[in-house]
């Protein structure tokens, strides 16, 4: 994904980040230099990069240019974990070199050759940004003679200009005395997150919870004895602790708010950005211990999510500790409001709220410099800004290997341009701003759920979507709220007591989590979502194939049907494919999609298949699994097919709206594990949104068929198929490229399909 850079002069950018030392008494004192310590690289550009490394090292080092750093040669590919002792992992900045070739710039766009050498540096900055805790990362670029600062966060990047440190050396020499004299937090360390050594107190205690098994508990289905369990985890939370604790991944100590949204009086909650109830606030921070996280977003730009298996320093049990960077903007509540309205209402399999807040009111900056250099002009200017001062940066390196669940890639992008001035995100911001403004925020909850790829058998498997289409419903009728983001991710496993015939059982339920996209239902300009290749994989037809479809219940149950249909295809036995035919059928299903006009749209296999009711693999070769899944799967396919029969006839009579014009950025039985006892899709709050389709003719309206026929084939017969090894051969990632295809898109001329990235592990 490309994103935009901000140029930026280069003392401009060292007086606002690398400011003069104020502090005399601590002020490290500058080295005197009577000569140019970096004289040996006047013809750097006729050297090695070997070369210009070890001489830009040493001159940096013998000279104490830089208090308190030593740079270090860490080759074209520098590995932190085997970085040597004596430099200081996870406090100071790295200064990866540009490779061999020392005359190619990384943020010149007129030579494409020098994508590599960015795709290179962007490597270095993302992995530091997994590994550390930080709010920014400065990075130093070295092009022979010449040297470029940037400072990457969660928005983007600030580039200087090329500056030539050999001609202007006494300035250079400067700007590393004062980074020298920089505090941590100015150099985009995060105070909130506590770095732990071997002997700290708190690094041998997670030592010790990862080994004390005393208490713990199998997490089988199985009777038991009676509604509690006992008070220690189960053995599988221990176990993924356990392995977090990588050597060599750097532990820490992090922060989070004490806040807890108030409980709500009402029987019904109202949506999360209009509640009248006040948090609880407990000024003292709660304290939770990480080590490597269980999931991590993929890429430098975007909220840079992180999924902990973390440690309650006050209670001493595991929790679930998500850090992020979060949209910043009005309407964009915080995901623990969101969970706090769902817990007050008493909507079952959703995570339960322990405390969230934002961090130290860190946000990005990159978006402010985008500003400034992009002054607003009269109405009468014809030149357009943002293009001469934007620099393009792509800040996605690498390739989402399909079978890495902890590198999923997505965000929204930037608010779209407003041209009439009026918009939803306040005042202050700017609404032509292409970079997308992030606020650190950190949230805590109680349960620790295994992902969906560890279902045992296909019963339980759609048991776990029953839950999960459960809590939906009840998050729509007493909430109303809508997800928004249904997708194999989302909906996880976690073990609960239930009641059932006069025993007790421990049951795998569903748990529908990350609400952090949900929104009201039917609130203006608020349900729409960005139309992103990692995002349409699961997303409904009716989304991908219209471009001004506002997220909708009708929308959300067909993206549930995308999700099982993948986790079966998947993860079961498919009785008339091998493994490779498989493996094709989910590329072609949810990875190819079209492009009409420069917009995303909906690919041809999966319209193909809601539009005509028809899951067939190749030709007339349907999908089979022998099992009460063929069935179901079938006739929620004909419920869909009739939906969009009626769709198609609406279009035909309203006036056509251009793509982009549109896109912008709800009592339940917790215990009943029976479909007829969670009367799962029966709501009345299906969208009737005023976008030109009515979704109230009662041929659209999907939701009692789909829990008649669920309900059907829970309590059916004939449900044997167990959980198979992962159907995607280990090779296939390599072979991705090798199917691209030309072929003709629905709705436009003959086009070159692109690609996103391959289909998530179900993890």
């Amino acid at each position: 994904m490309a994103h935009n850079g901000v140029p930026a002069e280069l003392i401009e950018f060292c007086d606002e980040f690398f400011p003069q030392p104020t502090q005399v008494a601590t002020v490290k004192p500058k080295p005197t230099l009577d000569d140019n310590p970096f004289a040996a690289l006047k013809d750097a550009e006729k050297l090695s990069g070997e070369t210009v490394r070890a001489a830009f090292a040493a001159a940096i080092n013998v000279h104490g240019l830089a208090p308190g750093f030593k740079v270090a040669e860490c080759g074209d590919r520098p590995d932190p974990a085997t970085a040597p002792p004596s430099i200081p992992k996870g406090r100071r900045s790295m200064w990866p070199s540009t490779g061999d070739d020392v005359s190619l710039d990384p943020f010149d766009d007129d030579e494409r050759t020098h994508k590599a050498v960015r795709g290179q540096i962007m490597s270095h900055a993302e992995l530091i940004f997994a590994v550390q805790h930080r709010v920014a990362l400065f990075t130093l670029v070295v092009l022979g003679t010449r040297i470029r600062f940037a400072r990457w966060d969660r928005s983007g990047t600030v580039v200087t200009r090329a500056f030539d440190y050999i001609q202007n050396w006494e300035v250079f020499c400067d700007i590393l005395w004062r980074i020298g004299n920089c505090t941590m937090m100015q150099l985009g360390f995060d105070p909130s997150a506590s770095r732990l050594h071997p002997g700290q107190t708190e690094y041998a205690l997670m030592d010790a919870a990862a080994d004390n098994v005393e208490g713990d508990f199998d997490e089988t289905e199985r009777v038991i004895s009676g509604p509690k369990l006992p008070d220690g985890h189960f053995k599988y939370v221990r176990e993924m602790f356990k392995k977090s604790l990588v050597d060599g991944w750097p532990r820490y100590m992090l922060e989070v708010p004490a806040l807890v949204e108030a409980a709500a009086t009402a029987t019904t909650a109202t949506p999360a950005h209009h509640s009248d109830s006040s948090p609880k606030v407990d000024r003292s921070a709660r304290k939770f211990l990480v080590c490597k996280p269980e999931f991590r977003a993929c890429g430098i730009a975007g909220r840079g999510t992180r999924g902990y298996l973390a440690l309650d320093c006050a209670t001493k049990r595991f929790v679930w500790l998500k850090d992020a960077w979060r949209a910043n903007y009005e309407k964009m509540d915080q995901e623990g409001v969101m969970l706090g309205s769902l817990n007050s209402a008493e909507v079952p399999f959703v995570p339960t709220l322990l405390c969230h807040g934002d961090i130290l009111q860190q946000t990005t900056v990159t978006p402010d410099w985008w500003e400034r250099k992009n002054p607003l002009r009269s109405p009468t200017s014809s030149s357009d800004t943002a293009s001469s001062h934007t620099l393009v940066v792509p800040l996605r390196s690498g390739i989402l290997k399909r079978k890495r669940a902890e590198e999923s890639c997505g965000d929204p992008p930037a608010p779209p341009h407003n041209t009439d001035g009026d918009s939803d995100e306040g005042e202050d911001w700017r609404t032509d701003c292409p970079l997308r403004l992030h606020m650190h925020y950190r949230v805590a909850m109680k349960e620790v759920a295994m992902p969906l790829s560890k279902f045992r058998h296909d019963r339980q498997l759609v048991g776990i979507f029953y839950d999960c289409l459960h809590a939906h419903k009840s998050a729509v009728e007493r909430t109303k709220l809508v997800h928004r983001d249904v997708s194999p991710g989302n909906i996880l496993i976690y073990p609960k007591v239930i009641k059932m015939r006069g025993k007790y059982w421990l049951r795998w339920s569903g748990l529908l989590a990350d609400w952090e996209l949900s929104r009201a239902v039917h609130e203006p300009g608020t349900s729409r979502l960005p139309r992103q290749p990692e995002r349409m994989q699961f997303m409904s037809v009716a989304m991908l194939s219209y471009g001004l479809k506002i997220v909708g219940v009708a929308d959300e149950l067909e993206s549930f049907f995308h999700v099982l249909l993948y986790a079966a295809v998947r993860y079961l036995k498919v009785q008339n494919c091998d493994r490779p035919t498989i493996a094709n059928y989910l590329y072609t299903y949810f990875d190819l999609h079209g492009v009409d006009d420069e917009v995303y749209v909906c690919g041809d296999k999966k319209r193909e298949t809601v539009t005509e009711g028809r899951l067939t693999v190749s030709f007339n070769k349907k999908l089979q699994f022998d099992s009460p899944l063929d069935i179901l799967f079938s006739q929620l396919l004909s419920g869909f097919k009739a939906r969009y029969a009626v769709l198609a006839k609406e279009v035909k009579a309203t006036p056509a709206i251009s793509p982009l014009e549109s896109e912008t950025p709800a009592p339940s039985n917790d215990n009943g594990p029976l479909l007829d006892e969670m009367d799962l899709m029966d709501s009345d709050a299906d969208d009737s949104e005023s976008d030109g389709f009515s979704d109230d003719n009662e041929e659209l309206d999907v939701s009692p068929q789909t829990r008649d026929l669920a309900e059907k084939a829970y309590v059916s017969d004939g449900w044997h198929g167990a959980r198979v090894e992962d159907n995607i051969p280990d090779w296939w990632a390599s072979q991705e490229q090798a199917i691209l295809a030309v072929t003709k898109t629905s709705g436009a001329s003959n086009k070159r399909r692109k690609v996103g990235p391959p289909p998530p592990d179900v993890a």
